[in-house]
């Protein structure tokens, strides 16, 4: 994995993923004449001035005729240090009497202040494919499953569901539109999925020894691009390995939540069931949560995929459920697309959150808007077949529309949660071409497309929002279905409070067998949350060289039924408003490019505890997944949740202190 250039001799190393190349030398002539006719290879590149980049690295593929002393030279003459090959070596891909070659991508390492001058030298050659920093990315049969009428998105009934905004925290339940689902319940009588079809998921990883996952993620049955038997994929991010678990602390397993959208086991009386109850995983971590990565990262990861499917495994379909905001065009992801393509890959991305019109060339969301012929680009609808108002849209640019408001699904740590975005729309589409493909294997990538974007239920206020003017519909796209005999029979909705008046407190009661349904105004709710001291020092918070004094504050509440409480933390966060009147965060060692300063809350994490009617306290350390709180401001809300029911958030705040 490492690679070594030494710029004083005629020779460098490149090693990566087993494979080496050594280059010779070339002269100035030879060098000369390649800038000379640069021009007639060149291909025009979107401009992407200002767009966050690594520093020190740059990105680079050559074409296949370029001689190893030739490219050795090239890479010299830009400044580079280092090289090495992105992911595993491809082979070429023959359709008919064609054949197609992606180039490799390298990856070369320049000094840190000379990124933009190495990319224009390395622009100069026709040898060079492209040249581009690494771009910084800002993720009936109906089933026993026990939480499935929670499953909106598959079977909507009207059913009260928890209203969630962007930043993933719950409100009062709603009742949806019947109907408004992408149709997996009538599907299901046609097909439940196969084990036979890969779903490639390239995210933060994927928590593989969840109960209602584990059947269902790939096992490497040995010598599957040097992974040892009995591991489930790929860990791109350094020190590279071959466990993709999911660590992500941010959303509590974005990776996890997505993959069980996808392919959470079905019909085995636990959880939830995912839009297949039987498939195959393969998950490649590369990010260490969902806030953020490179572009080189993710073409790291796809490369492996594609590789895994020249190794054998059969991946018919990508997930990649991140679409950041401000990232720059980049013809190597676009490329690695295209590599997808080639293999007959299919490959769906999210469409975002900021509520932009992706057709603006300056808000433009990418991966979201390669627009390749094997691409799809998703955004969310909710339970009434509306978009929220954070769903970004774009009659040219995003395909359709699928559930992705309050989806209830898989967590790490074995557990389930709710969560909304575009990264929860992308997987119904995955699962749903993984679902049609169990039925019709034969279907190329861009047929598969295809049959999804000309199956959508049509919507009027789509019309001129999405390409397809609709939002997904599995039932419809896939072969056989709705059966012509086989009765549809919807689950029960779950037992969920009718939506509350304005100021009106809900929480959440058992019930014993038979019992009705009490007012709301006797379910239980949560008073008098607060925390003491409220300024208090993280235990084990470190002061100097030495460690502080045992710190952390008392949390005290009164509930008036027992219930299981979910508490959440968040942290407030300086950001700029932007022309929405939203505040955007800044990334970290971002500059701010004028606009009014304005601050906001960001879910951290969230713990529950089973608490009892009347007053409850627990010591509340300042820690969370096993990290002490960084001094600043904080807010803690208390959510009362009993089963598929729950309460309204009593809120507090706090302060973490340097002593």
């Amino acid at each position: 994995m490492f690679a070594l250039a030494i710029a004083a001799s005629s020779l460098t190393i490149l090693m990566s993923a087993g494979r080496s190349v050594a280059h010779g030398s070339a002269g100035p002539v030879a060098l000369a004449a390649e800038k000379r006719f640069a021009h007639l290879t060149a291909r025009p590149r979107p401009a992407a001035a200002g767009a966050p980049f690594r520093a020190g690295v740059v990105l680079v593929a050559f074409s296949r005729d370029v001689s190893a002393a030739r490219r050795s030279a090239i890479e010299r003459a830009a400044g580079a240090l280092v090289a090495r090959y992105l992911g595993p070596f491809v082979k070429p891909v023959r359709h008919g009497r064609a054949a197609y070659q992606p180039p490799a991508p390298l990856e070369l390492r320049v000094p840190g202040g000379q990124v933009l001058a190495a990319v224009r030298r390395l622009r100069r050659y026709r040898s060079v494919v492209y040249a581009e920093p690494d771009y910084l990315l800002r993720g009936a049969a109906t089933p026993n499953d026990p939480q499935f009428p929670l499953q909106w998105g598959s079977s909507n009934t009207g059913q009260p569901i928890p209203a969630q905004e962007f930043e993933e925290v719950l409100g009062p339940a709603a009742s949806g539109t019947p109907g408004a689902d992408d149709g997996a319940l009538k599907a299901w009588q046609v097909s439940t999925g196969s084990r036979s079809i890969v779903i490639g998921e390239t995210d933060t990883g994927v928590a593989y020894t969840h109960p209602d996952l584990a059947a269902n993620i790939w096992s490497n049955p040995g010598g599957i691009l040097g992974c040892p038997p009995g591991t489930h994929g790929y860990n791109v991010l350094s020190p590279k390995s071959c466990d993709p678990m999911d660590e992500d602390k941010t959303y509590g397993g974005h990776g996890t939540h997505v993959a069980g959208i996808m392919g959470a086991v079905g019909n085995n009386g636990v959880g939830v069931a995912g839009m297949n109850w039987q498939t195959t995983i393969l998950p490649v971590r590369w990010m260490t949560d969902a806030s953020g990565g490179g572009t080189a990262q993710l073409i790291e990861a796809l490369q492996w995929l594609v590789a895994a499917k020249q190794a054998g495994v059969n991946v018919r379909v990508v997930n990649d459920s991140d679409t950041f905001w401000g990232t720059a065009y980049s013809q190597a992801l676009s490329n690695e697309i295209d590599t997808l393509g080639a293999n007959n890959i299919l490959f769906v991305a999210s469409a975002g959150n900021t509520g932009d019109d992706n057709d603006k060339v300056a808000v433009q969301r990418y991966p979201c808007s390669y627009d390749r012929p094997n691409e799809i680009c998703v955004t969310s609808s909710n339970s009434s077949d509306q978009l929220p108002s954070w769903a970004n849209f774009g009659a040219h640019t995003v395909d359709l529309a699928a559930p992705g408001v309050s989806i209830y699904s898989t967590l790490r740590g074995g557990d389930y949660g709710y969560l909304s975005g575009g990264s929860m729309a992308a997987p119904q589409v995955a699962g749903a071409a993984a679902l049609i493909l169990s039925i019709a294997p034969s279907l190329s990538a861009e047929e598969l497309k295809a049959d999804i974007l000309n199956n959508v239920d049509k919507l009027p206020w789509l019309s001129g929002r999405v390409a397809s003017g609709g939002r997904l519909d599995v039932c419809r796209a896939l072969p056989g279905c709705p059966p012509p005999t086989a009765p549809l029979l919807a689950p029960p909705p779950p037992q969920l409070p009718p939506p509350p008046t304005p100021g009106t407190p809900v929480g959440v009661r058992a019930r014993g067998a038979g019992e009705l349904p009490v007012e709301a105004t006797q379910l239980s709710v949560i008073r008098g949350l607060t925390i003491s001291p409220r300024a208090f020092l993280a235990v084990g918070a470190s002061i100097g060289s030495r460690r502080a004094s045992p710190g952390g504050a008392t949390i005290s509440y009164s509930d008036s039924e027992p219930a299981v409480a979910k508490f959440t933390v968040l942290a407030l966060r300086p950001g700029v408003e932007s022309r929405e009147r939203r505040c955007v965060l800044r990334t970290p060692g971002e500059r701010s490019a004028g606009g009014r300063r304005c601050t906001r809350y960001v879910v951290l994490a969230s713990f529950a505890r089973q608490d009892r009617a009347g007053r409850n306290r627990f010591h509340f350390s300042g820690r969370l997944g096993g990290r002490a709180l960084a001094p600043g401001q904080y807010r803690l809300e208390a959510l009362p949740t009993l089963g598929v029911r729950v309460g309204a958030r009593a809120v507090s705040t706090f302060r973490i202190v340097r002593r």
